[in-house]
């Protein structure tokens, strides 16, 4: 049975209406919050995915180069043997003390980035 002045839901008081409308806002953008930080979390951990295979592949990449390099070194120390082998024994020991001066004088300025 409804009060005095008052008539039931047709003529509810503004105020309440106000309240309950502000009240609903509110749980709706708690909600929007929630999804938001649950959409940032599952993009952050696929970011994080997509990273370490990302990691994993370049580590694989320099892997490969490091072995692809060190057997270019190893190919490059048996040729230079038997080159050794093929000269004999005592060439190996003869050099141009002018021509290697100059060797290294040019290499000196190649990696100082003179002429």
């Amino acid at each position: 049975m409804p009060m005095a002045g008052q008539t039931g839901d047709a003529t509810r008081d503004p105020v309440v209406a106000s309240i309950e409308r502000v009240l609903k806002a509110e749980r709706d953008g708690l909600e929007a919050l929630r999804k938001s930080r649950d959409d940032a979390e599952h993009l952050l951990s696929e970011a994080r995915a997509q990273a370490a295979a990302l990691a994993r592949r370049a580590d694989r990449c320099i892997a490969r180069l490091h072995t692809a390099y060190l057997q270019k070194v190893e190919r490059e120390i048996q040729a230079l043997a038997r080159e050794r082998d093929a000269q004999g024994a005592g060439a190996g020991r003869t050099y141009d003390a002018a021509a290697l001066a100059a060797a290294a004088h040019r290499l000196a300025a190649k990696l100082t980035g003179g002429s």
